[in-house]
């Protein structure tokens, strides 16, 4: 007997359950993004699963994905132009004349991206 191709091609191995799971479940139910819901799950994927199923919807969520090193304290500082620019605290104090009336921001620990996920509109 030979074994036949699956038509889904769909399911992936859940790396916390261990179960097989189809994409679309895993988009619009997992907590935990893990690696391969980052390689499998496209922007064009759901917009095709939200075109045919119109109680669904596609919503972006804020994800850290990695924290920056403590080692040295890093700094935003504002330019005139409206730009930033990364300065270590070491610099900033050794030139302080430089940075006098500039706006000086601490730079945020974890460095974000925006991940896709389904959720179902509740009628009300």
């Amino acid at each position: 007997m030979r074994r036949e191709k699956r038509k889904d091609q769909n399911l992936i191995i859940c790396p916390r359950t261990k179960q097989f799971t189809d994409l679309i479940v895993c988009a619009a139910s997992c907590k935990n993004r893990c690696e391969e819901y980052y390689k499998a799950i496209s922007y064009e994927m759901l917009d095709k699963f939200v075109q045919q199923h119109p109680e669904y919807k596609i919503v972006g969520e804020l994800m850290a994905t990695k924290k920056t090193s403590k080692k040295e304290k890093r700094f935003w500082v504002l330019n005139d132009d409206k730009t930033f620019t990364e300065v270590s605290e070491k610099e900033l104090l050794d030139n302080p004349q430089e940075y006098l009336d500039k706006q000086i921001w601490e730079k945020p620990p974890y460095r974000y991206e925006v991940v896709i996920s389904l959720k179902r509109i509740r009628e009300t």
